[in-house]
């Protein structure tokens, strides 16, 4: 959404990667902003501080992290920094492209002087583009069909799937450790043990706890391995026929990617509460931007119950995501109540308050439900499948098959 809105100047860059709060300030992510603050707010050229910059940077990350001993995070080259002039150096800057996506965060190789290790946070590769939306963005859908499948192309006979929901069915988080990073030794105190929770360190220090569904509290539906990889880069949406035995239900969509070697990668997610489903229409919104298939953006301004016993449509907006599907792997969509997707915040106060709903989804030929995702076209993903686990702020379990309950 910033990239969209952010006025006055043609002079701004925009770095997306996955990861938490902490990782905004990620290497790849650090270089391009200190070099932007040398450039433009102190007029130097960025050479004339790279080197203690640099040089500080394993204490740093450390502190930050609370990284294991022994693992170095270090800064990796940076042409910007390389070049020995202001004038040469702000030239060389503003000839990036405005957008840069930094793909597989946590499962890169780390630059000179660091350390390679799973969830570090180095990308496994990145992508550059001239704007946002990335031009040529195409809206994919997968349709959900009977035997808890999406498919290429709209059902042809109608299908119900239900579930129970109830926002207690997982635990609300995600991780079962404190979420902060280390807390240092203070003097004097050899024998307590430093403690922290690992969600901001490497992955031999995450505590996930990514729980499957209980059975009849979700639906899920899965595609067919894809054919070629898929690189989604921007918001996408579930669209779905929704029937609540309450006037109001929450509704969570999360969408994951199983690999061919039987592993499901946590991917994004998407919230909506049914009395909240009006969708603005034109680019009077919060956003003050035009709704597209791919961003619907709710109206707030209004609240219409759930109709007893009717299916009504509901679209539940993704949140935004850069990730590369892979050849072989399969997407999939999960829609619960909310909760247990998430490592730091979850949902209270969720509808139907303090109960559980009996929801229904229908899908036929006259109301097909889809999965829509941002495909760019023509991005080359030049690395395998990530370990499992290994990419920042998206869990890694084994896949478990689910029974949708209905047709």
């Amino acid at each position: 959404m910033l990239a969209q809105h952010f006025t006055g100047t043609t002079k701004k860059w925009f770095t997306y990667t996955n990861g938490a709060h902490i990782d905004s300030l990620d290497p790849y992510t650090y270089d391009r902003l200190y070099d932007f603050y040398e450039l433009y707010v102190a007029h130097k050229a960025p050479i004339e501080n790279a080197a203690p910059v640099q040089a500080a940077a394993p204490v740093v990350y450390k502190e930050a992290m609370g990284l294991p001993e022994g693992d170095a995070v270090t800064l990796p080259p940076d042409p910007i920094q390389a070049q020995p002039t202001y004038g040469m150096a702000l030239a060389e800057f503003e000839n990036i492209p405005s957008i840069r996506v930094l793909f597989d965060n946590g499962a890169g190789e780390a630059p000179p002087g660091g350390t390679t290790a799973a969830g570090n946070p180095y990308p496994g590769f990145e992508q550059a583009f001239s704007a946002f939306p990335v031009p040529g963005t195409t809206a994919r859908s997968w349709y959900l069909g009977s035997g808890g499948t999406l498919n290429e192309q709209p059902p042809t006979a109608k299908g119900v799937n239900s579930y129970t929901s109830d926002a207690n069915a997982l635990p609300r988080t995600d991780f079962s450790a404190n979420t902060g990073a280390a807390e240092p030794l203070r003097a004097n105190e050899p024998e307590r043990t430093t403690e922290h929770g690992g969600l901001w360190g490497n992955a031999s220090q995450w505590e996930y706890n990514w729980q499957q569904n209980p059975p009849g509290s979700a639906v899920s539906y899965v595609s067919a391995p894809l054919t070629e990889n898929a690189v989604a880069v921007g918001a996408g949406a579930v669209h779905l026929w929704v029937k609540s035995s309450t006037p109001d239900v929450d509704l969570q969509a999360t969408v994951s990617e199983v690999s061919p070697e039987g592993n499901e990668t946590f991917v994004q997610d998407g919230w909506m509460r049914a009395s909240e489903r009006a969708l603005a229409k034109t680019a009077n919104n919060l956003f003050k931007q035009t709704p597209t298939l791919l961003e619907p953006i709710p109206s707030v301004k209004k609240m219409t119950p759930m109709p007893a016993g009717r299916f009504v449509p509901i679209t539940i907006p993704l949140y935004f995501e850069g990730h590369a599907y892979r050849a072989g792997s399969r997407v999939r969509l999960t829609i619960a109540a909310p909760n247990g997707t998430q490592p730091i915040w979850s949902s209270t106060e969720t509808q139907p308050a303090g109960g559980t709903a009996q929801v229904s989804i229908e899908f036929s030929p006259t109301k097909a439900a889809s999965l829509i995702l941002p495909i760019v076209p023509g991005v080359n993903v030049p690395t395998t499948q990530p370990a499992c686990p290994s990419l920042r702020n998206e869990p890694c379990r084994s896949y478990q098959a689910f029974v949708n309950n209905g047709s």
